[in-house]
């Protein structure tokens, strides 16, 4: 680092022809009898008072030419002596002038401060600006000069010189110290980087192990349950496919969390329907709420915009997240989902999602650190719910990238709303065209139900569908209801009924209505949390259908337009059938390409239970000796198998099927999905681009396979097997 000069430069330069004004300056620079008068002139430029310093003496050189001048300038920057301050004569005959020896001066040091001495006028101002330049090193002294104007000038002149300098080696020293500590930051970017590449590789294998025996476990505990099992050993089998479905839960929440930390995480911008979104979350976490007293209710404003485009996958992630936590920490009650809009422009959309829940809530003083990562609200609640505490620190982290924010308001015992707002774009181009819609204005509905949550969504919805209604909160109720209607001649065409109700329950209601000669035309549909019930057990109460909860919109909609008799359209979504087989696929020859020896049993179960013929090989060389000796429509690659990996067989297996030279030795192209514990982002684009056709990562459930098969291209999709089980083997 360099040192910053401290002693002050007093080497001066007089540059004349005429010796006697040497002589002037030398007295007034250097003689001691005018110390006195150097103070007090001092004193006043620095406000110093007089007397404080000793007089200065300043080292005074002569030269009588320019080129002289010159020559000394550039002498003494060598032997690093050099001058702060010229005093130079204009008119030098012969040779360089002032005006050009100055110009010579600076080129070889441009810090030196000049003092243009003349008695002439030679050159004006403009003309010396014009050679030299604008520079705040240049002064003029006109001849004859003052003693006290040139001694204030050298002071004032040197001690500037003195300051730049010292300025100067403060900002060298400033600059090699950020170019020092740029040095040592890089340095650490690049080992943050390098470890932060061993953290995303170690992230990667540790996915790839952990999910490849999760596969086999949850995939055999599928195929497990498909089977006929004593009751003792169902719930056995149910015990492990739960805990392994919560184990997987907590893997994927400590690797979105590491992705996010190592800002991995990135965002699709797809197509969506919200209403899919908000009512498939619901439906994945039915099954949760299955053994206690909970209704699991979602309701979308009308108003708010569905034909939305974001990243849906993400915005079920972290409704699952809230929904899941509402249902895991409330026993009595219900998980109410809502939907609002707050702001809207032509193209975006800001939505309002709230989550409430009737359980035990939150204290004021966890919920100050409810979103800091690897937090619950207490150790209790660990221990008693399980949980990473990771959820609802990734939902803020998700929330955050969506352009919102998320929020709580809660009480202990009195339940829990979280909150969290999100911008989505709205999609493009002009919505599919909307089909006839019947006119159900005329169709007199009763709603009962002893959840007033219930009634109040079911009510929206019947409105939003300009149906009339009105509502009970219990079977007696509605039996009265039923019956006074009818006698005021305004019966009821409808009756929504639940199934679980205190006193009269669903049953007992349905039997009561039907047994009224008055009121038993009066048509049934029972909600139900139970799950499967039989039409032929319902048809014998005399109810006409019945849905699972939580309730579809869609659902409800053909349910009541196929119970009144309405036929449904052709675009209209599922029919509302309440059991129904799974989408039944193509029969295809299938080869799994899998060198894990549980793996491959999974995958043929599955295949099985699909009704398809699977062969399997265990690595890219048994897979290219395969295909030539039988026709294979699909393989399911493993992408990390000995000796010849997934990636490289799809590549081979692309080269031979587009090679001009030869035929290739199989009808092609063959489909390839790759099934592989690689669930890293960047995992499925890497497979889609060595020529695979389609991915589904480990561990694969039944209906993950049975979904990804169905996307096969025609013509494979012409002709379609039923599986008449409707059993899914993963549950």
């Amino acid at each position: 680092m360099n040192a910053i000069r401290s002693e002050k430069n007093l080497r001066i330069l007089v540059v004349d022809d005429n010796r006697s004004i040497h002589t002037d300056f030398h007295k007034v620079l250097t003689a001691p009898a005018e110390a006195a008068e150097a103070d007090s002139m001092e004193a006043s430029l620095f406000g110093e008072t007089a007397g404080e310093h000793q007089a200065i003496h300043f080292e005074v050189d002569s030269a009588y030419q320019g080129g002289e001048a010159v020559e000394m300038v550039r002498k003494a920057c060598e032997q690093q002596r050099p001058y702060a301050l010229a005093f130079m004569d204009v008119r030098m005959p012969p040779g360089l002038d002032g005006i050009e020896t100055t110009a010579a001066v600076w080129a070889i040091d441009p810090d030196m401060q000049i003092v243009i001495c003349t008695a002439y006028s030679d050159y004006s101002w403009d003309a010396m600006i014009r050679k030299l330049g604008h520079s705040d090193k240049l002064l003029i002294l006109k001849k004859p000069f003052d003693n006290v104007e040139a001694l204030q000038l050298a002071v004032a002149l040197t001690e500037k010189w003195h300051l730049a300098q010292q300025a100067r080696y403060q900002l060298a020293n400033l600059e090699k110290l950020v170019e020092e500590r740029t040095g040592e930051l890089r340095a650490a970017k690049e080992q943050a980087e390098i470890a932060n590449q061993a953290k995303s590789e170690f992230l990667a294998n540790m996915s790839h192990e952990i999910r490849t025996p999760m596969n086999a476990v949850i995939g055999m505990t599928g195929l497990l349950i498909g089977t006929k099992l004593e009751p003792a050993q169902r719930e056995f089998a149910e015990t492990v496919r739960h805990s392994a479905e919560n184990l997987l839960t907590i893997i994927n929440d400590i690797l979105d969390f590491s992705k996010i930390e190592a800002g991995k995480l990135t965002f699709e911008a797809v197509d969506f329907d919200l209403l899919d979104v908000v009512e498939g979350s619901l439906d994945m976490l039915a099954e949760r709420i299955q053994g206690k007293d909970i209704e699991l209710v979602s309701f979308i404003k009308p108003e708010v915009p569905v034909r939305l485009r974001g990243d849906a996958g993400r915005l079920r992630q972290i409704l699952l997240n809230l929904i899941g936590n509402a249902v895991k920490f409330t026993e009595h009650g219900e998980a109410v989902v809502r939907v609002s809009h707050e702001e809207e422009t032509d193209t975006h959309t800001m939505l309002r999602f709230t989550v409430e829940d009737t359980g035990i809530g939150i204290s004021a003083e966890a919920q100050s650190r409810l979103f800091n990562a690897f937090t619950q609200a207490d150790n209790s609640t660990t221990r008693k719910y399980g949980g990473t505490g990771l959820g609802l620190a990734i939902s803020r982290q998700l929330v955050s990238i969506m352009h919102g924010k998320i929020g709580v308001q809660s009480e202990p015992g009195k339940g829990t709303t979280f909150w969290f707002t999100a911008c989505f774009e709205k999609q493009t181009g002009a919505p599919k065209p909307a089909l006839p819609s019947p006119d159900l204005s005329s169709i007199r509905t009763l709603i009962v139900d002893d959840n007033a949550t219930n009634r109040e969504i079911l009510r929206l919805q019947l409105q939003s569908w300009r149906m009339q209604r009105a509502s009970a909160p219990g079977g007696e109720e509605a039996l009265r209801m039923l019956q006074e209607e009818a006698a005021a001649g305004h019966p009821f065409d409808l009756v929504l009924l639940d199934m679980q109700m205190p006193g009269m329950d669903g049953l007992a209601l349905a039997r009561a209505i039907k047994e009224d000669p008055m009121i038993a035309s009066t048509r049934l549909i029972m909600l139900t949390s139970l799950g499967y019930m039989s039409r032929e057990d319902l048809g014998d109460i005399g109810i006409e259908a019945h849905l699972v909860k939580p309730i579809k919109q869609s659902h409800l909609y053909n349910c009541v337009m196929e119970v009144m008799g309405r036929a449904l359209t052709e675009e209209s979504s599922q029919p509302a059938a309440v059991v129904q087989n799974p989408p039944s696929l193509p029969p295809m020859r299938v080869l799994v390409a899998e060198d894990n020896q549980v793996n491959q049993k999974v995958a043929l179960g599955q295949l099985n239970k699909l009704g398809y013929i699977a062969d399997v090989a265990a690595n890219g060389h048994e897979v290219l000796s395969a295909l030539p000796r039988l026709h294979y429509d699909v393989i399911l690659m493993d992408c990390l198998m000995p000796d010849m990996d997934g990636y490289e067989t799809t590549r081979e297996i692309r080269r031979l099927e587009n090679d001009p030279e030869r035929p290739c030795p199989w009808k092609s192209p063959v489909h390839i999905i790759a099934m592989t514990a690689n669930a890293m982002q960047g995992d499925r684009e890497l497979c889609l681009s060595v020529g695979m056709d389609d991915y589904v990562s480990k561990p694969v459930r039944l209906a993950d396979l049975q979904a990804v098969l169905s996307r096969l291209p025609s013509p494979l999709t012409e002709k379609l097997p039923v599986d008449s089980s409707g059993a899914d083997a993963s549950g």
